[in-house]
């Protein structure tokens, strides 16, 4: 029996503080931390935003409610499918990871990118 290791990607936690909270969550302050709008975001939080590259793979987890299209937010009401889709090639035009991994806890999660993305 043989075994290869491979490298595992190098995982950087800067701090474990809650950078948004309470009525700072929306679906347009996500779709903002998401691409990277660090201006939009200043004065808001701690207004960190995902700063990445064509080089970084990039790993998001959202946990919350859901409904065909939708996912809810703890305020500003829900992001829907489209907005999530067109936020996500955005960031594709704009080589803004080289992978990347959308990972949605919320009932009917798999309607967020059903028939929306290109084959």
């Amino acid at each position: 029996m043989s075994s290869t290791m491979s490298t595992a990607p190098t995982c950087t936690l800067v701090s474990d503080a809650i950078d948004y909270k309470g009525s700072q969550v929306t679906p347009a302050n996500f779709l903002k931390v998401l691409q990277g709008d660090k201006l939009a975001m200043k004065g808001i939080g701690s207004g960190k935003v995902i700063e990445s590259t064509s080089e970084d793979k990039v790993f998001v987890f959202f946990s919350d409610h859901g409904a065909p299209g939708i996912i809810a937010f703890p305020s500003g009401g829900y992001l829907h499918a489209s907005d999530l889709i067109a936020a996500l090639k955005k960031m594709n035009d704009n080589q803004q990871y080289k992978e990347m991994v959308l990972y949605i806890e919320a009932c009917e999660s798999g309607s967020m990118f059903s028939g929306l993305l290109p084959e």
